[in-house]
């Protein structure tokens, strides 16, 4: 085999996606978000066979890092018939996000993300178009640095929400942020983290889990140190087609990662 076909064996579903068939089976949008927490190989191919097992037509992960495991997370994917995307340039960063669909014809948002840490696509079929913005925030290092950094990537990405809002906006990942009357109160979250979280609200979107858990208690990342969080979240402008938003601990509870997965189902109607 030549090396140009090895190459692009490795790299299947990395550039330029062929045109799919915009006719999607399902009736509905099944989305599963997890923070994969940069995995090494080993734990990845039990990440990505959990992944595929969920039956997923829409996945967003997030904290992935270049490298081996991120390689074999896509080159599985890809065996799976899940067309992925992620933005320009997530080689030469730490963190980025990757969104990865089948049955949808996946087209890039423009203008894309400022940063890896978000990709932006459009999920086309005959149900009509979902915009899902998969997104993992700065992590709270709970030092001045960190929360200059969390503040202006905050302030950015709420910008550019602003600038690609559509009627079916669902913006999804590790926000890295709290709602503002989280249980238990976390005091290692400043002003600028609520105002984060109110700032997605007033753009129109809704915080899909608490609509469906008005007095919910599930938290997505466990610690005894510094309070167990709800850091993982879907945002979305249209809930009246919403049947369900929950979270799965079996991720967490397995150590394929340290977050527990949080899934949205959505009516397609077309």
């Amino acid at each position: 085999m030549s090396d140009d076909a090895m190459q692009g064996m490795l790299f299947a579903g990395f550039g330029i996606q062929p045109a799919v068939d915009d006719r999607v089976a399902d009736t509905e949008l099944r989305l599963c978000t997890l923070n994969i927490n940069s995995p090494s190989p080993a734990r990845a191919r039990r990440l990505v066979d959990w992944l595929a097992d969920t039956k997923c037509n829409a996945l967003v992960l997030t904290e992935v890092q270049a490298g081996p495991a991120c390689d074999l997370i896509r080159t599985t994917l890809d065996a799976h018939g899940y067309r992925l995307q992620t933005t320009p340039g997530w080689r030469d960063q730490r963190f980025h996000t990757i969104v990865a669909a089948k049955g949808f014809r996946l087209d890039a948002v423009q203008p894309s993300g400022f940063d890896p840490r978000i990709t932006a696509v459009d999920l086309n079929s005959v149900g009509g178009t979902i915009r899902l913005v998969g997104v993992y925030a700065p992590t709270n290092g709970m030092t001045p640095d960190s929360s200059h950094r969390r503040r202006h990537f905050q302030q950015q990405f709420t910008a550019y929400l602003a600038d690609i809002l559509h009627p079916q906006l669902c913006v999804t990942g590790d926000l890295n942020v709290v709602e503002p009357d989280h249980q238990p109160h976390l005091p290692n979250f400043e002003d600028h983290d609520y105002d984060f979280y109110r700032g997605l609200i007033d753009l129109g979107l809704h915080d899909a889990y608490r609509n469906c858990h008005a007095h919910g208690t599930d938290h997505s990342w466990i610690s005894s140190r510094y309070g167990s969080q709800r850091l993982d979240h879907v945002l979305i402008a249209d809930t009246s087609a919403v049947t369900s938003c929950a979270y799965d601990h079996a991720p967490r509870l397995q150590e394929l990662t340290d977050h527990s997965a949080l899934q949205l189902v959505v009516k397609l109607t077309g």
